[in-house]
């Protein structure tokens, strides 16, 4: 480990520390995007691109939005308002030294781990038919964890539904008309930006198979560019979703459930692939679930059922 490494994990530690101690809620999220930024220069750093790319267009950036936006829709605290614990001293300590050892645990229990020469991914690629896919990591979530990655898109998919039955003054609040919408910047921003998005998200999509990306990285490039142009008031709302967004909301976890089914009877096992399609099934789950993806994230944005195109 050189400097740069030991100043970079002592700063991941203190911005994850200033979070959750900082009083005001604005700051707090502002350093909470710091550290998804660079937790995922850590991940590049350690020759995890895929994990990058996810925590730098997930975590940092359009969660960073969504909780920029209800931070605006709940209203900053007056001046000199600091917002108090609700917990009392005593438990706020035991959940510390709680937390405390049970991070200890981990680290012990990872300690003890056997280390193994080969990572997952080269595993995963002696182990899944070629020629399924060249990147291991996709490998690893469409054969080996397709379960995880199933219930990891059918809950982002019950998150849409959860603000659709809310039905709360902050949704109302969130889609309100924008300031910031007739701004000389805005304009400017789209007409540079969110082509680049466009293009940018359908090739990490493509790229995924091959190279770093995939569904989840892609996804989530997309869903920026439609938040860029929600926020230049391009793209507005609607108190209904059409069966149309209705279909690609789920088209995703379909494919992937449907595909798992429709070869039972022939692999003799869920979600297991024929050598001579296996490609091309990963590749057609691959892309239904970035439409998916794309589609819950800019909702969750909206916090509206539907989108509809606004004429500039």
């Amino acid at each position: 480990m050189n400097l740069f490494d030991a100043l970079t994990a002592l700063l991941l530690v203190l911005l994850a520390w200033r979070c959750l101690i900082v009083p005001d809620l604005f700051r707090s999220i502002v350093l909470f995007v710091v550290f998804g930024l660079l937790l995922a220069l850590t991940w590049a750093r350690l020759d995890a691109p895929d994990l990058a790319l996810a925590e730098a267009a997930i975590g940092a950036g359009v969660l960073g939005v969504l909780l920029l936006g209800t931070w605006r829709a709940l209203g900053s605290p007056r001046r000199g308002e600091t917002p108090s614990s609700s917990l009392p001293a005593g438990l706020r300590v035991l959940s510390a030294a709680g937390s405390a050892v049970l991070a200890g645990a981990l680290a012990y229990g990872l300690h003890l781990l056997p280390g193994t020469g080969d990572g997952a991914g080269t595993l995963a690629l002696e182990t899944l038919p070629l020629p399924a896919t060249g990147q291991p990591v996709t490998a690893v979530l469409l054969d080996f964890r397709s379960y995880d990655t199933l219930l990891e898109t059918a809950v982002l998919l019950m998150a849409v539904v959860g603000t659709w039955l809310a039905r709360s003054p902050l949704l109302d609040a969130l889609s309100s008309e924008d300031a910031t919408a007739h701004t000389p910047v805005m304009p400017v921003l789209m007409r540079l930006f969110a082509p680049v998005l466009l293009v940018t998200g359908a090739y990490l999509v493509w790229a995924g198979a091959y190279t770093p990306g995939g569904a989840f990285q892609g996804g989530a490039v997309l869903a920026a560019a439609g938040v860029l142009l929600a926020l230049g008031r391009r793209l507005g709302t609607a108190p209904d979703a059409g069966w149309l967004l209705r279909l690609l909301l789920v088209l995703g976890v379909l494919v992937f459930i449907g595909a798992g089914l429709l070869l039972m009877p022939a692999q003799n096992a869920f979600m297991a692939y024929p050598e001579r399609w296996a490609g091309l099934i990963m590749h057609l789950v691959e892309y239904t679930l970035a439409v998916s993806i794309a589609l819950s994230l800019l909702l969750l944005f909206t916090g509206r059922p539907g989108l509809r195109g606004i004429s500039g």
